[in-house]
């Protein structure tokens, strides 16, 4: 059985790639040439992005914080 810091790495360097491809298809629907789209559908698409990427960020951000009991001095 592998160590956990081994599995995330392995899936790390899986799922990560697969992520930045994916967005650069989604990044592909901005061709005007190739694609006809209002402002809206395009501000939908970027707040929907941004509130994903939050949402991953936090919680890496979460994981990495240490649990401090209540204390008041």
């Amino acid at each position: 059985m592998k160590p956990n810091s081994d599995h995330f790495v392995e899936l790390a360097n899986k799922r990560v790639p697969k992520a930045l491809k994916a967005l650069d298809l989604v990044g592909n629907l901005s061709n005007k040439s190739n694609y006809s789209y209002s402002e809206s559908q395009a501000k939908a698409i970027q707040k929907a992005l941004r509130a994903k990427v939050q949402e991953v960020c936090k919680k890496f951000e979460a994981s990495n914080e240490t649990f401090q009991p209540f204390k008041i001095d």
